[in-house]
Order: C-alpha cells, then structure tokens, then sequence
C-alpha cells in the first residue's frame, strides 16, 4: 500500500463535468503510513486536468479487497452549473468519501459529498448533493 498511486475521478453529473472542461481528473497520492489496516498521505489532484489547487490530505482503511477513504483538500472550490463557473475560496473544503474494491490491480469505485442543508431564499431548507462519481487508481511505485 505504501508508495505512489495515480488514478483519475469524474462526476456522474455531465453538466459539472463540462464546466470543469474535461472528461476526467487525474490525480497522485502519496502513501506514506500503512499498518496493514489503516493508511494516510498526501493527494494532489492535476491543475491540467482541472484538478483542486494545493496538496490534500487522505485517511482510509483497507480490508481484504474492499478501500474506504477520506480526501480533504486545503481550499474549497465550488462549481456554478447555472453560470457556468467554477471558483475557489478560503474556507476548508468538504470532505469527499471514497469506497473502491480491487479490481484487475487497480481500485476502483465511487466518491461523493454528503449531503448538505442549503437555505433556498435565505430561509427554507433544502437537501442537496453537492457531486459524486467514479474514481480508479493504480500503484506505480
């Protein structure tokens, strides 16, 4: 487990997908710690394939053939699909959840934000799902 993985992500939602400008993500992690369960290191998605700014953390477990993980990025970054932009801010990122299996030497699976409470007109709450999608990933080192 330990060592450097590259994979990719995108969203099911074609709309974001087209605003961010490409078909899919590509990312690096960085494995640093693993003690046969849980795991830790460092993510950087490719500013080329519109990935996050700056380095992100992930913590996750691996049991038998079956990944769990959490990515936090640094910066939060946030897609308009009305306007059609995207943008960043100084606030902490939400978390993103990703579960994967192994197959054929890679991992791969979903991602998703949880759900959020979203004050339509500043006062009726309104249950939206920020994104979610398909991740794979493989070891290279």
């Amino acid at each position: 487990m330990i060592g450097t993985w590259k994979g990719c992500y995108q969203y099911d939602n074609q709309q974001i997908q087209n605003v961010i400008g490409f078909e899919k993500t590509n990312f690096t992690i960085e494995i640093h710690k693993f003690d046969g369960v849980n795991f830790e290191g460092v993510v950087s998605d490719d500013l080329l394939t519109g990935g996050f700014e700056a380095e992100g953390t992930i913590k996750g477990i691996l049991k038998n053939s079956k990944i769990s993980f959490v990515k936090q990025m640094p910066k939060e970054s946030l897609i308009n699909i009305e306007t059609g932009e995207r943008y960043r801010t100084d606030k902490k990122h939400s978390p993103l959840y990703y579960e994967g299996i192994i197959d054929n030497n890679k991992f791969k699976g979903t991602w998703k934000f949880k759900k959020r409470v979203y004050l339509k007109y500043g006062i009726i709450p309104f249950l939206y799902n920020p994104g979610e999608g398909k991740f794979e990933m493989e070891k290279i080192i």
